[in-house]
């Protein structure tokens, strides 16, 4: 019974870190492409009226340091952080094949996508 309790413990805890890390790292990811948005932005003194980068020019302008384009990465990262711990959990439910979370991954990835079709309209 104890070696059950451990074992799922265990895998728990292997989420969260799992988790963490993919947390710790895009928020960092994030706050440096703010950042240096922000620092391109005010060296180059580039008009205030900017407006985010089209997501099929992203690339382009990114290459170019183009700080409109460094911030529109910034806020996808963090858009795309709940997705991304989201299919994190999916995936190590389906591996410890735990039913009742496995379900609820996929009802909040449902409504997680919802929103986003909903907000890209």
């Amino acid at each position: 019974m104890n070696s059950q309790i451990d074992e799922k413990h265990e895998k728990l805890h292997t989420l969260n870190r799992r988790v963490g890390l993919f947390l710790r790292a895009g928020t960092i990811v994030s706050l440096l492409l703010f950042l240096a948005g922000l620092i391109i932005f005010i060296v180059s003194g580039t008009p205030h009226m900017v407006a985010l980068t089209p997501a099929s020019a992203i690339i382009h302008d990114l290459l170019l340091l183009n700080p409109a384009a460094l911030v529109t990465s910034g806020l996808i990262i963090i858009l795309l952080m709940p997705l991304v711990i989201l299919i994190t959990s999916l995936v190590h439910f389906i591996v410890t094949r735990e039913t009742r979370p496995v379900v609820v991954c996929i009802v909040l990835l449902v409504m997680l996508a919802a929103s986003y079709v909903l907000v890209l309209k």
